[in-house]
């Protein structure tokens, strides 16, 4: 989404979905920054300095724009936003992981990252990481039965470990592999923090 004059028609989907929260991958844009789009939406972007590359956004309506309070941008595959609502406060990371067939020192900078951001989130908030993790988990639960079900997609891959042993570290289950729509990763306690979720594409 390298044209600006593509958001609008980002918007326009959002609005059709009934969206108020939408993570973007491999935007293209340099630098970091806020923008203030049609109908009080607003896009957040995070990127690289100089290059076109990677970058993440988070595009949010006009209610949600109301409702954020802060937002930082990590680097070109990481951005964060923090939202109060009435009863709870929201933080959303949206990610885009390396491919499979990036090298391993690119993965581990991208999940020792990750889990940096994790770490930081407070331990009250509602927390749903979400974007492009370029992750198969396969569709055997019994490689780790604690995060996946049984409705994930082919033969795990090295992206698929990475992203399991992520969810397993911060008690995650990858709700995605649970459900036959959607791709969510909800916590594996059932209690009130149930909503919190990670999504991902199997």
């Amino acid at each position: 989404m390298v044209q600006l004059s593509k958001t609008e028609q980002v918007v326009n989907e959002m609005d059709n979905y009934g969206l108020d929260i939408l993570a973007l991958s491999e935007v293209r844009w340099t630098g970091a920054g806020s923008q203030t789009l049609k109908k009080g939406s607003t896009i957040l972007h995070s990127g690289t300095e100089k290059k076109k590359e990677a970058g993440v956004a988070i595009m949010l309506s006009k209610s949600a724009s109301r409702a954020l309070t802060k937002w930082t941008p990590i680097n070109e595959r990481i951005i964060v936003a923090r939202f109060t609502g009435r009863q709870a406060k929201l933080t959303v990371v949206a990610c885009y992981a390396p491919t499979n067939e990036a090298d391993d020192t690119t993965k581990d900078n991208f999940y020792n990252t990750l889990q940096a951001v994790a770490k930081d989130i407070p331990s009250h908030d509602l927390v749903c990481f979400v974007g492009d993790f370029n992750a198969k988990v396969g569709s055997d639960k019994s490689y780790c039965p604690e995060v996946l079900g049984s409705q994930g997609l082919g033969e795990i891959n090295e992206n698929g470990i990475l992203l399991v042993d992520f969810a397993l570290t911060n008690d995650l289950i990858i709700g995605g592999t649970q459900l036959i729509l959607g791709r969510i990763i909800y916590p594996s306690k059932a209690d009130s923090s149930y909503l919190n979720n990670l999504i991902h594409p199997c």
